[in-house]
């Protein structure tokens, strides 16, 4: 029954895109059900090879680069039915990487330095000096990295919400703190159950996302171009996450980059554990 629900709309669709089907005999795997023709050319796979592919081979990277095309693509992955995953790839536009690899805010030997530097000024912190730190430190991440916002988030899975609690913007960048308190979860699942999963949430390129997409309705009023969104998760329970948010243009994260940054998510698990700052930081900025 699903082909004729979903077919015809993939059919039409302006990218190249791609359905896994979990067997009810085996829910913690997928098969290859079918694809838009668009998404053979791309992956430059043949059919016998997909069908032995598995969803993760291509949700697991926010850049899926295509050999067979020589071009980038951003991967989102969507579930239109229970058992059903449907991966997707826009085409990134004018991604140079020559250019990429040049740029001097790139430069993972300065961020790697920096995130040293980070990890020894909160060892013994008192907590009435953590919230001006904690901004002190989001801006140097943001300069580090040529970010225009970066934040820190907490989960209420009680309430169902998620609050902005801190934030540094780069000069001329519109602050959106006071307009992300208590977003209902229902309104980013993919966000949620990536970062429930241990996953970054990246999007290189915000716009190319499809039209009526809830995080594309999300992050376009703010004037988000690229996004990456890395979970604080201590063990199996999800605190919040640490996001940077590109405005003014595109950009793109090395692995590398992500990694660093990611060590950065992880040293505020340690930091909320040690200070409580759920309930004994004010949540407001300095």
């Amino acid at each position: 029954m699903f082909e004729i629900d979903y077919f015809q709309w993939w059919r039409q669709a302006p990218f190249a895109c791609a359905l896994f089907r979990s067997p009810k005999a085996v829910l913690e795997q997928t098969e290859f059900v079918a694809a838009n023709a668009v998404f053979n050319i791309v992956t430059g796979l043949t059919s016998e090879q997909l069908q032995l592919s598995q969803a993760e081979e291509f949700n697991r990277r926010a850049v899926y680069y295509s050999v067979n095309t020589s071009l980038s693509y951003q991967v989102q992955s969507y579930a239109p039915d229970v058992g059903l995953l449907l991966i997707t790839l826009h085409q990134i536009p004018n991604l140079n990487m020559a250019a990429f690899r040049a740029d001097p805010a790139m430069d993972t030997q300065s961020l790697t330095a920096l995130m040293l530097d980070i990890a020894q000024r909160f060892i013994g912190i008192e907590s009435e000096r953590l919230p001006t730190l904690l901004n002190q430190t989001l801006a140097q991440l943001g300069v580090a990295v040529a970010a225009d916002r970066v934040y820190i988030f907490d989960y209420d899975f009680n309430k169902q919400t998620c609050s902005n609690t801190f934030e540094w913007c780069a000069n001329g960048v519109v602050p959106e703190i006071n307009n992300l308190q208590q977003v209902p979860l229902t309104a980013i699942p993919q966000w949620v159950n990536a970062h429930q999963r241990g996953s970054e949430m990246y999007i290189p390129d915000v716009p190319s996302l499809p039209a009526g997409d809830a995080l594309k309705q999300l992050l376009q009023p703010q004037g988000i171009k690229s996004l990456l969104a890395l979970p604080i998760l201590a063990e199996t329970e999800l605190l919040g996450f640490v996001g940077f948010d590109s405005v003014r243009q595109y950009h793109y994260y090395s692995e590398h980059e992500r990694l660093l940054l990611g060590i950065f998510a992880r040293m505020l698990v340690k930091i909320k554990q040690q200070y409580r700052m759920d309930s004994e930081i004010p949540q407001t900025l300095a």
